[in-house]
């Protein structure tokens, strides 16, 4: 499975590379999964984003 991701991606990778990158499939979609299964936080927004119309805060004040 994780040969297909990365031929997917257009990736080609060495075969002991590719062992190392099998194992730890299994505990890397698992973390990614559990980003996802808080609730709470399905439809909040990024900590970290650019907004535009941000103010400008004098701080010499």
């Amino acid at each position: 499975m994780v040969g297909q991701l990365l031929a997917a991606a257009g990736l080609t990778v060495p075969e002991d590379e590719l062992a190392l990158l099998a194992t730890g499939y299994g505990f890397q979609r698992a973390g990614v999964d559990a980003l996802y299964a808080v609730p709470e936080a399905r439809y909040a927004d990024p900590a970290l984003r650019f907004r535009a119309d941000a103010r400008i805060v004098d701080w010499s004040e």
